[in-house]
C-alpha cells in the first residue's frame, strides 16, 4: 500500500522580506509624500529596516521635501543641561492658542554629552542647533563647539578653535543659496579698557574636505554681547555687539552675510544691550521691555523696532501696553524670557528656569490678550536654566556627511 507523500509545508515569508521592499511601481513623489507625513523619529528608525529604505530616506530631494513639509507643522523645542548633557524635548506648536489650549505634552528626543562650558544654545537653524560660547580657560577638558540634531538624535564635535584667547563666541547660520551651514567664531581679547574680538574664523559644514577653521577679515573690531543671542534670517546672521570709544557706534547690530562671509553694521535703535533679536515675519525685529531683558510682574510695556529696509536702515516702531491679566498668570516669584514672535504675530514668553509647573505665554498684540500654556513632561531636573524655541523644524538629514 502506497504511502501518501506529505507535501512539505511552505515556509512562511519572513517579516523582514515582506516589509523591507518598496513597491517600485509607486511613483517617487507618492513615496516621498507618505514618508514625509511620518514623525522624524520614525524616519530615523526606518534607516535600520533595509538598505533600500536607507537609500530612499537619504536622498537629498527627500530630506529637502521633509524639511519643507516640517515648515507647515513647526514645533516648540526645549533644552537644558544637566549632569554634563544637553536634554532636548519638543511639543506641537499651537497655531492659534486660546483659553482651551491649556496644556501640551512634550516628546523627549535625545540626551547628548557636551564638552562645552556654555549654559546656552543658539536658536535652531533648519533643525540644527549649536552651542553658544566656549571658555577655554574654564577648566573644561578640551572644550569644543558642538552641533546637534534632535530629530535624528545625532551630534558632531567641531575641531578645536585655533586661538590663545580664553573667551570664544560662536554663532550658527545657514546659506540658503548653497545650502551650507556655517559656524562663525570670534576670539575675544580681555585687556583693560579694551575688550574686542581679535580673530574671526569660519567653519563650513557639508564640504568634502576635512572640517577646519578659516580666518576671515572684519573691518570694524567689536565684542559680541554674551547676553544677546544671534538669529539667522534668510542667509543673514544678526547679533548685537559693543564697540570701543573710537568707533562710531557704542552698540550696534552686526549683519554677517553667511554666503559671502562679509560684515556690515546697523546702529541698534534700542541703544541697549538688553534688546532681544527676533524674526518678525521674515524681518529682523528688536524687542525690549520697559524694565530689562526679562518679563516680570513689574513689566508694563514692550517696544518693538522692525528693520523694514536694510540698505536704507529704515525702521518701523511699535509699542505695546501689556494687559493687567499678566500679573495674575505668574506662578510664584519667577521671571520670563522673550522667546520670539510666531508667524501669526504673537509674542511668546517662557520661564527661564525649569520648574513644575512649567509654562509658556502667548501675547496677542492685536487683541491685547495673554494665554498661558502648561508644558508637561519636561524633566527630571528642576531649577536648571532652560532654553525655549519656537518654529523648530524637524530635519531628517543625517550628519554623516558632516563628520570629519
Amino acid at each position: 500500500m502506497r504511502r501518501k507523500r506529505h507535501k512539505k509545508a511552505k515556509k512562511p515569508r519572513s517579516q523582514s522580506s515582506s516589509t523591507t521592499s518598496v513597491d517600485n511601481s509607486l511613483p517617487t513623489d507618492l513615496i516621498f509624500e507618505i514618508f514625509s507625513r511620518l514623525p522624524a523619529k520614525s524616519i530615523a528608525k526606518f534607516h535600520c529596516v533595509s538598505k533600500q529604505w536607507t537609500s530612499i530616506l537619504d536622498r537629498p530631494d527627500f530630506t529637502d521635501h521633509f524639511l519643507k513639509m516640517s515648515s507647515s507643522r513647526p514645533c516648540l523645542l526645549f533644552t537644558f543641561k544637566v549632569g554634563g548633557k544637553w536634554l532636548f524635548f519638543s511639543a506641537p506648536q499651537p497655531l492659534n492658542p486660546d483659553q482651551n489650549s491649556s496644556s501640551l505634552a512634550v516628546d523627549g528626543h535625545m540626551s547628548s554629552p557636551t564638552i562645552t562650558c556654555s549654559l546656552y544654545i543658539h536658536a535652531p537653524v533648519c533643525g540644527f542647533l549649536c552651542a553658544k560660547d566656549l571658555w577655554l580657560g574654564s577648566g573644561c577638558e578640551d572644550p569644543r563647539g558642538m552641533i546637534y540634531n534632535p530629530s535624528t538624535g545625532q551630534f558632531i564635535t567641531l575641531p578645536k578653535v585655533r586661538t590663545r584667547r580664553v573667551d570664544v563666541r560662536t554663532y550658527f547660520g545657514f546659506d540658503p543659496i548653497n545650502k551650507q551651514f556655517k559656524v562663525l567664531c570670534m576670539t575675544v581679547c580681555r585687556k583693560p579698557r579694551k575688550e574686542t574680538a581679535e580673530e574671526y574664523q569660519v567653519l563650513t559644514l557639508g564640504t568634502e574636505e576635512k572640517l577646519s577653521w578659516r580666518m576671515i577679515e572684519c573691518s570694524l573690531p567689536h565684542k559680541p554681547m554674551c547676553m544677546c543671542r544671534g538669529i539667522c534670517i534668510d542667509g543673514v546672521l544678526y547679533y548685537c555687539a559693543s564697540f570701543d570709544k573710537l568707533s562710531p557706534f557704542s552698540y550696534a547690530i552686526v549683519c554677517f552675510d553667511v554666503k559671502h562671509e562679509t560684515f556690515r553694521f546697523i546702529e541698534n535703535v534700542q541703544k541697549t544691550w538688553l534688546s532681544v533679536l527676533i524674526n518678525c515675519k521674515g524681518k529682523l525685529g528688536v524687542l525690549c521691555c520697559n524694565d530689562g531683558l526679562g518679563i516680570s510682574r513689574r513689566t508694563t510695556s514692550l517696544e518693538l523696532h522692525v528693520l523694514d529696509d536694510v540698505e536704507k536702515q529704515k525702521w518701523s516702531y511699535h509699542s505695546y501696553t501689556l494687559p493687567p491679566q499678566l500679573e495674575n498668570l505668574f506662578v510664584g516669584d519667577i521671571s520670563l524670557g522673550i522667546v520670539g514672535m510666531t508667524c501669526n504675530g504673537e509674542i511668546v514668553f517662557s520661564q527661564r528656569r525649569l520648574h513644575d509647573p512649567f509654562y509658556i505665554y502667548y501675547y496677542n498684540v492685536e487683541k491685547n490678550t495673554i494665554v498661558r500654556v502648561r508644558i508637561q513632561g519636561i524633566g527630571p531636573a528642576k531649577g536648571q536654566w532652560i532654553s525655549t524655541f519656537i518654529d523648530h523644524l524637524e530635519n531628517v538629514k543625517r550628519m554623516r556627511e558632516y563628520w570629519f
